[in-house]
């Protein structure tokens, strides 16, 4: 015989509590779980390495993450109305946008548009690619010759060619400038010969299909220090990337120096304190899981999060986990601060 349950007012009321308090909860945390990441195009190196970054984050804690297939112009005023969480974005690009310059000038009134950064992510190196079979070889052969150099709402990518072309000794002028819409479809412009050189990162995986079909090279830049003045004009944080032949570096058939710079993981200011700091506290403990994902990856390491090459001011969910694990300095505090006052 079943014994009937008898709750009474009580038990009904603590029921129906619980129910509440359990429905309140599911609701926040899946709203703090869901986020969205613009990695750029698909086929680029960011998108890649935004699907590397959501597949470690996912594994090692209770966010969720959707990857978003834009870039920098659209996904940046889409922090504004929450409508993206985190993007991806070379530090040459996420200056220009937080101190409202080049085409953020226009966007934003010069004003810029407010940000914080998670962490300083791999170095990159980047350059201008051609096809191993068209007969260029060097700086001198490219004079007269089609180079994609406008990329569109990809700011960071003209600036990159832009810089390129300095460090090897060109000006726009000295070649035919060829527009495109990104990487990949620059890279495409060569492939078909409708251009005959485009600018890219090492690491690209559409340029695998150019390696494939024509061979790829890329032209390696000056060393001098007075050219690397004049490239540092167009964003103070290029550096002189020296790279080597190796088996993930198409395009790279002898020792030479491109264009570095460095990815770096950016947020909305208003996405949750709790958020940043588990976002954050993941990706260091577990930074050593993101190779498998791409070649690139391997250089996302925890020694690069916190740096005073950032150009723009970090979460305060991120610093305090920094802080915590001891690497927040005297240094980057006056850092941060100094970044802060240019919204003042």
């Amino acid at each position: 015989m079943k014994r009937k349950q008898n709750f009474g007012i009580a038990g009904i009321f603590i029921l129906g509590f619980t129910f509440i308090v359990m429905s309140f909860a599911s609701t926040t945390m899946a709203r703090e779980q869901s986020l969205r990441l613009a990695a750029n195009t698909v086929g680029s190196l960011m998108y890649a390495v935004g699907g590397g970054l959501s597949g470690v984050v996912e594994k090692n804690s209770s966010l969720r993450i959707e990857i978003l297939p834009q870039g920098n112009v659209i996904a940046f005023p889409m922090f504004t109305t929450d409508e993206c969480d985190l993007m991806l974005s070379a530090t040459d690009e996420a200056d220009m946008a937080y101190r409202g310059s080049a085409v953020y000038d226009r966007m934003t009134g010069g004003k810029g548009i407010d940000a914080r950064m998670i962490m300083i992510g791999n170095p990159i190196q980047a350059g201008i690619l051609v096809a191993a079979n068209s007969g260029i070889k060097t700086a001198a052969d490219l004079k007269g010759k089609r180079v994609t150099l406008d990329f569109g709402t990809h700011h960071a990518l003209t600036l990159g060619a832009k810089a390129s072309l300095i460090g090897l000794g060109l000006t726009e002028k000295d070649v035919i400038p060829v527009k495109t819409t990104g990487v990949p479809a620059s890279m495409r412009l060569v492939l078909e010969g409708k251009a005959d050189a485009c600018f890219g990162s090492i690491g690209v995986p559409a340029f695998r299909e150019l390696q494939a079909a024509r061979g790829a090279r890329y032209i390696g830049l000056d060393t001098d220090p007075t050219t690397w003045k004049e490239i540092k004009k167009v964003f103070h944080g290029y550096y002189p990337a020296k790279v080597k032949p190796s088996k993930v570096a198409v395009g790279v058939d002898k020792p030479m120096t491109l264009l570095g710079k460095n990815f770096s993981l950016i947020a909305r200011p208003n996405l949750p304190d709790e958020t940043a700091y588990t976002l954050t506290k993941t990706l260091w403990e577990h930074d050593k899981e993101l190779a498998p994902y791409h070649p690139k990856l391997r250089g996302w390491k925890k020694k690069f999060y916190v740096s005073p090459l950032s150009p723009m001011p970090y979460h305060a969910g991120s610093i305090k986990f920094y802080k915590e694990a001891g690497v927040w300095t005297d240094a980057m505090q006056t850092h941060q601060e100094k970044l802060l006052s240019l919204k003042k």
